[in-house]
């Protein structure tokens, strides 16, 4: 997104609940006078728009891998720093395959939030039963140094 085009963004508040590009529209609207002059600054705002996004990188937000056998749980409670503290570590058997282009680098390993014990519970059980699991990593969820937290975990039957 430009700079002219960010400002005029910022102008419509995000509590708004309209997207970028509609909330460019409201302000064009509202300073543009005439109709005609309002269509060519519309159309301008499109270009800006369908530009910007042409240059985006393409990155995988959410990733599903199924099959997995845990190996072992590591629990950290208040570890050197904060880096790693209050979460359940998932280890695996097999490497874990991310797509390219992925913050996620760490291949061993996943963790959870210790505050999800839904979670936790659901690992904990599936080890105890010998079971497989699937999980669900959304790499907008905090990664630390590169091992990525799950966002759902299935135990498979």
């Amino acid at each position: 997104m430009s700079k002219a085009e960010r400002s005029l963004v910022c102008a419509v508040p995000r509590w708004s609940g309209f997207a970028p590009r509609a909330r460019v529209r409201m302000v064009l609207k509202s300073i543009t006078g005439t109709k005609r002059l309002r269509r060519a600054a519309l159309m301008l705002s499109a270009a800006i728009t369908v530009n910007a996004l042409a240059v985006l990188p393409a990155t995988a937000t959410d990733v599903e891998i199924d099959g997995l056998s845990i190996t072992r749980i590591r629990a950290v409670g208040d570890y050197q720093g904060t880096t790693y503290d209050n979460t359940v570590e998932l280890w695996f058997s097999a490497p874990l395959v991310w797509p390219a282009g992925s913050p996620c680098t760490v291949t061993y390993r996943v963790e959870v939030d210790a505050a999800n014990k839904h979670v936790v519970a659901a690992a904990y059980m599936a080890v105890a039963a010998g079971k497989k699991v699937n999980i669900n990593v959304d790499d907008t969820l905090p990664i630390r140094n590169g091992t990525c937290q799950v966002s759902f975990l299935d135990v498979m039957n």
